[in-house]
């Protein structure tokens, strides 16, 4: 079951690569590709069971085909920003602008630009203008996604679900935080690194979202963890596709439970990184049991250019933290 990658080159084009050699296991022949949890969108259609959280798929259904899908109560700002930097004319001082029309956002980009990640000169900076200098358009883009994810805990209509949402932005800080420093060891591109952390489970928030406003008890209803474990991944890639991000970041988050089903035939780098990351920060703090264990032996297992991916997280544990303590 060992996941081998090409060693870097250093100037990040092998993390872009769809055709990463593994080798597979008995368990791993068994499985197919109709047996991944990240469902296809020409899946849509099939029946679910009744439920309310079971047929909230089938009542998002038009929204879901229609390549429009929308995060209800996420900040305007972002998608503003995301539109302002997909654009080829975009000019720096634009940014800026549209930056300081949300204060905590200004907050937020000048705490990461002075972080470990981003301040290895130990200089900070002081002004908007040069921590998105420093940051880059990408980074800007990760950070407001970051930021915007936590204000949707700050929504009244949204009351009842911060503890659901409060766990998936923390849960997003860390796993974040393995995979830029992963990435970092080997030279590659720690900004997309970060971004695929952030968003890994954006399609959680929708389904979160849009069940809220639609009656489900995501608390009581025997389905919800099926549905969402089901259809997450695929929503997810799909909103971050939409958001014009590299398709190598949304087919990674369209296969984040990878590791975990033990399915790493054709796994991407990105891929690779970002299940593996998500499988360790699940059971990080489990010491024995059934869960831990099986856990220990798929992570094991991964190896990321030539290293084990365990090994990885050792060596960079303390940068890890670091990270992730300044992004959360």
């Amino acid at each position: 079951m060992i996941l081998r990658m090409a060693p870097a080159t250093g100037s990040g084009s092998d993390m872009n690569d769809t055709k990463t050699p593994a080798s597979a296991t008995s368990s791993q022949a068994r499985r197919t590709s109709a047996g991944r949890s990240s469902t296809r969108l020409s899946t849509y259609r099939q029946p679910v069971r009744p439920g309310a959280a079971a047929g909230l798929i089938q009542s998002l259904q038009g929204e879901l085909e229609s390549g429009r899908v929308e995060i209800p109560g996420f900040p305007d700002v972002a998608m503003r920003l995301n539109r302002a930097l997909r654009a080829e004319d975009t000019e720096i001082r634009e940014i800026v602008a549209l930056i300081n029309s949300e204060p905590g956002l200004v907050s937020r980009l000048l705490q990461i630009a002075n972080s470990v990640a981003f301040n290895r000169s130990g200089k900070p900076v002081g002004d908007l203008k040069a921590a998105v200098s420093r940051l880059g358009f990408k980074n800007v883009w990760s950070a407001a996604s970051s930021y915007s994810i936590r204000q949707l805990q700050q929504l009244d209509w949204l009351k009842p679900l911060r503890p659901w949402l409060a766990e998936v932005w923390l849960s997003s800080n860390h796993v974040a935080a393995i995979c830029i420093v992963v990435a970092r060891q080997f030279g590659q591109l720690a900004d997309e690194a970060m971004v695929t952390g952030l968003l890994h489970r954006v399609g959680e928030l929708y389904l979160l979202t849009h069940a809220h406003k639609r009656g489900v008890d995501v608390q009581r209803d025997q389905d919800w963890e099926t549905v969402l474990r089901q259809w997450q991944p695929t929503i997810g890639e799909q909103i971050v596709s939409q958001w014009g991000l590299p398709i190598h970041i949304s087919a990674a988050v369209g296969r984040q439970d990878a590791v975990a089903n033990d399915d790493l035939s054709d796994l991407p780098p990105f891929a690779a990184m970002l299940s593996a990351a998500k499988l360790y920060n699940q059971v990080r703090d489990l010491q024995a049991g059934e869960e831990a264990a099986e856990a220990k032996e798929l992570l094991a297992a991964v190896e990321l250019w030539g290293q084990p991916f365990l090994k990885l997280v050792a060596d960079g544990h303390e940068q890890i933290e670091a990270i992730r303590r300044e992004i959360s």
